[in-house]
C-alpha cells in the first residue's frame, strides 16, 4: 500500500490557471477515464516511436481489461483537483523467468524464479506532458516498487521514441537489451532499486 502522497502544482498550455494534480491509487470507477488516456498517450507514442498501433497490446485493451488490472496490481493515476484522469501508470510484479531472455538472471545477479516489478503502460494526457506529470507517477510507482521489496524495476520501450528513451535514462534506467519481436526496435531497460 502506498504510504506517501504524490501531488505538484502544474499551468500547461491547456490550462487557464495552475492546477494541483495528485496520484492516487486507481479505483475500478476510474477505468473509463484511464481508458481514454491511455489510448490516446498510445497513439502520441506510436507517432513519436514511428511504429503502427497494432504493434503495441495496449491498443487492444478494453475498459474491463483496466477494470481488471486494477484490481490485481499496483495501478496509479494523476488527477487533477476536478476529478479528471490525466496520467496513469501499473506496475506489474513478474518473474525474470517471464522475459524469457536466459541472460536476463545473470545481468541482474538474481535467479529466473525472482519477481521485479515491471512498469507499464505508462501514460499522460498529451497536452499535459512536460510538466512533471509523469515524474509523479514514476515517484509512485518507485516508491510501491520499493514497498513491495523488490530489488529491480525493468520496463519496455521503443528504441525509436527518444523522448520516452531519455526520460527512463534520466531516473537511472539503462538498456539491457534490444528486442525486434515485436517488429520495430524495443528496449528493455532496468534499475536496480
Amino acid at each position: 500500500m502506498l504510504t506517501k502522497q504524490f501531488w505538484c502544482i502544474v499551468w500547461g498550455k491547456s490550462m487557464s490557471k495552475s492546477e494541483k494534480i495528485t496520484v492516487r491509487r486507481a479505483r475500478l470507477d476510474d477505468a473509463d477515464q484511464i481508458h481514454r488516456v491511455v489510448s490516446e498517450s498510445m497513439q502520441m507514442y506510436c507517432k513519436n516511436s514511428g511504429i503502427s498501433r497494432d504493434k503495441l497490446d495496449a491498443s487492444f485493451e478494453t475498459v474491463e481489461d483496466i477494470r481488471s488490472a486494477i484490481s490485481l496490481v499496483p495501478f496509479f493515476v494523476a488527477v487533477k483537483s476536478d476529478g479528471t484522469i490525466v496520467g496513469s501508470v501499473r506496475l506489474l510484479h513478474k518473474r525474470i523467468s517471464d522475459f524469457e531472455i536466459p541472460e536476463l538472471a545473470g545481468i541482474l545477479s538474481m535467479g529466473q524464479e525472482y519477481y521485479v516489478s515491471y512498469f507499464s503502460r505508462f501514460a499522460v494526457k498529451e497536452d499535459l506532458q512536460g510538466l512533471g506529470i509523469g515524474s509523479l507517477l514514476y515517484r509512485a510507482s518507485h516508491a510501491a516498487a520499493i514497498e513491495s521489496h523488490s530489488a529491480v524495476m525493468l520496463l519496455h520501450t521503443a528504441l525509436s521514441n527518444r523522448i520516452m528513451v531519455s526520460f527512463y535514462e534520466r531516473r537511472g534506467f539503462t538498456l539491457l537489451f534490444e528486442d525486434l519481436s515485436r517488429g520495430y526496435p524495443r528496449g528493455l531497460f532496468g534499475k536496480k532499486i
